[in-house]
């Protein structure tokens, strides 16, 4: 049985096994650690990682532990390294800290340019078809090129008050913020079915309510960005979505039956831009949100799948500032 090297001199000689059993009661990670342990001195496999939080005289700190047995032969030699990672994982949540500080900022300039486009812009074409229309009712004897081209100016006017609108509702729907996550997605998918012609079965249930702005505004970016590629990429003539609580989570589902990514894959990287740029920056949006977000695709179709907790984190919580468990402590002397 390989014997534990250390960190600090008082370690020297224990068996680090021992000590990882004897935390795995207090501890997911230490079990983990004593079961990979076993597997390796087993020759199931060859190295275990795993980075851990740990409590010392100067705060919180990060370490990631490494396990490797360099050969197989009959002398069973086990390294195990712990690697002080505090500053990664500082410089890791800052990114993201100030990456959702930019999501959030994106989503205040969607909404301010959806309010001016919607009081505005469309205002102003609207007066444009009113008074388009008086013209043509004053000049209904005129000749043809005048009656003509009041026709023509009213159509455009009126073509571009309906897609200024719908552009004002897409970047951020009042619904959202009157009336909530239900009737802001019914509206999107029945928006959805008359501009692309694909039919969006809705199923929502109304326990999801309600949600934090930043949560709801969440699921919504991500059934627009998955029905977007329904229409794009996928080939399916049909949609479902659905939205409904478990526990203490809201789930969210948008599920298509077109051609999907080839190879088959569990998107993530690469593949996820594949699918659209958006869905990278939603899955970031909901993990600091404490939610997730989970697609799989194959030949038979894509499901995208996005939950959050009814009530989620705060994404400006470090959890470097968080109390770390004791039997993470014990795995690290």
């Amino acid at each position: 049985m390989p014997q534990a090297m250390s960190v600090t001199a008082s370690g020297v000689g224990m068996n680090y096994l021992a000590v990882c059993e004897g935390a795995a009661v207090r501890s997911k990670d230490a079990a983990r650690t004593a079961e990979a342990l076993r597997d390796i001195m087993a020759g199931g496999r060859t190295e275990f990682r795993m980075e851990y939080p740990c409590s010392s005289p100067q705060g919180p700190r990060w370490f990631q532990l490494r396990v490797t047995r360099p050969d197989q032969t009959q002398t069973r030699r086990i390294v195990v390294a712990h690697e002080d990672i505090t500053e990664v994982k500082r410089t890791q949540e800052e990114l993201a800290r100030l990456s959702g500080r930019l999501m959030h900022l994106q989503d205040e300039e969607r909404r301010t340019i959806a309010r001016e486009l919607h009081d505005t812009t469309a205002q102003n074409l609207l007066a444009i078809t009113l008074n388009a229309t008086r013209l043509r009712e004053a000049l209904h004897d005129a000749g043809e090129p005048i009656c003509g081209a009041l026709a023509e100016t009213l159509e455009l006017a009126e073509q571009s008050l309906q897609e200024v609108r719908t552009l004002a509702y897409l970047l951020h729907p009042p619904l959202l913020d009157d009336v909530g996550l239900v009737a802001a997605l019914s509206w999107l998918a029945r928006g959805f079915s008359e501009r692309s012609g694909i039919q969006v079965d809705i199923s929502i249930d109304d326990g999801g309510e309600p949600l934090s702005r930043p949560a709801a505004t969440a699921l919504f970016r991500v059934a627009q960005e998955a029905l977007s590629n329904v229409h794009r990429h996928s080939g399916s003539r049909r949609a479902w979505l659905s939205l409904y609580r478990t526990d203490d989570t809201v789930q969210l589902d948008i599920v298509d039956r077109g051609t999907g990514l080839r190879p088959p894959a569990r998107a993530s990287g690469e593949d996820a831009q594949r699918i659209g740029v958006g869905i990278s920056g939603m899955r970031l949006r909901l993990e600091q949100l404490g939610g997730q977000l989970d697609i799989r695709s194959g030949p038979s179709g894509t499901r995208v799948s996005a939950s959050v907790p009814i009530k989620p984190r705060d994404p400006d919580k470090n959890s470097l500032n968080e109390p770390s468990s004791e039997a993470a402590s014990d795995m690290s002397r």
